[in-house]
């Protein structure tokens, strides 16, 4: 029995290319088709499975001749292989060439039912390449251990805040559950990022939102991009210091250098190739991990266990070098309820 990939564009609904998935990359998910039909070069096309339910998207379609196509796969884990039908348009507002009626897709429904209404952004997923190898750091991670790749971690795909939570947001959420308003935020932007806030702080808010902390796994996956790079010539890791974007970390990133206080979320100029702002300074991050030493380190450290969380990306107080995607630092001293360094942002899983 053939299987098919049937491909499309809004724009030309009753236009319906079809093809082959004749192989799928699970390292790269670079995929690779086949058609009868002129299927048209883009830089992104959404990908539906067969209810109309958006799984993920195309990206960079190309033709590699001889009626033979390839794309990158961004999406659901194991949601496009050989045998699966799927339909591909190239709108926002994606019909359905099997149901021929407009669908929500997933990442809308998400912001919907979210508590405080924060835009969110999919990270699909994938491979990130974490931490680095600077012997004697909490981020020290040997490229391999044991025979195998011990920097490289397979993370599933997830939803991220595409900002810190603000204090306008954190507000509403005090107001609502009873807390008590700082007074120091009626002289505060209710645009700014919430700051010196407890990790319980963070994990109640995130809870009260119907949502959770990230872990600090995802949130280097969502600052880091994606690192997995495939060419005609070769498929390599492409590492980078500062979150991935079209911008220079010395001039986006508010940390000690050029600020001090934080800017508000829709100032800020250091949007990632993932759509989200404030991964390098800006506040500093609460995640829900323990801070405890990467697989394949041995060096021992008395910060390492089940008594200081992780906290991420960089901040207003602190110099350009702790905005790195892969600097870990110990949060919770004297302990979790009285540590007030940080803000967060949340996450929920797909």
């Amino acid at each position: 029995m053939a299987f098919f990939v049937i491909l499309g564009a809004l724009w030309a609904r009753d236009v319906r290319v079809v093809a082959r998935v004749e192989r799928v990359d699970p390292v790269t998910r670079l995929a690779e088709i086949t058609s009868a039909e002129t299927i048209p070069a883009a830089a992104e096309y959404q990908v539906l499975n067969e209810t109309g339910e958006t799984i993920g998207r195309a990206v960079d379609l190309k033709s590699n001749g001889a009626q033979a196509y390839s794309f990158r796969f961004e999406g659901r884990r194991r949601s496009l292989s050989a045998g699966r039908r799927i339909v591909v348009v190239q709108t926002n507002e994606a019909f359905s060439a099997l149901a021929d009626r407009p669908r929500m897709t997933r990442e809308v429904t998400t912001r919907l039912v979210n508590r405080d209404n924060a835009p969110m952004q999919l990270i699909p997923d994938g491979i990130v390449v974490m931490g680095n190898q600077q012997a004697g750091e909490l981020h020290y991670v040997p490229a391999r251990s044991g025979g195998r790749a011990a920097n490289r971690f397979d993370i599933p795909a997830f939803y991220i805040d595409r900002h810190e939570v603000t204090i306008g947001q954190f507000t509403r959420y005090l107001e609502e559950t009873r807390g008590k308003v700082p007074t120091a935020y009626q002289s505060l932007s209710l645009n700014q990022p919430v700051t010196r806030v407890t990790y319980k702080d963070a994990e109640n808010y995130c809870a009260w939102a119907g949502k959770r902390l990230p872990t600090e796994f995802e949130w280097e996956r969502a600052a880091r991009g994606n690192q997995i790079v495939s060419s005609q010539a070769e498929t390599y890791v492409e590492s980078t210091s500062f979150p991935k974007g079209d911008f220079s970390p010395q001039e986006a990133c508010v940390t000690r250098e050029k600020a001090s206080g934080p800017l508000d979320i829709d100032k800020l100029t250091d949007t990632n190739a993932f759509g989200l702002v404030g991964m390098c300074g800006n506040a500093a991050e609460w995640t829900s991990s323990w801070l405890l030493p990467y697989r394949g380190n041995t060096e021992r450290d008395i910060r390492f266990g089940k008594k200081y969380k992780v906290i991420r990306g960089g901040s207003f107080e602190l110099e350009l070098e702790y905005a790195k995607s892969h600097v870990r630092l110990a949060g919770g001293m004297p302990s979790l309820a009285r540590d007030r360094r940080a803000g967060f942002r949340c996450a929920r899983s797909e």
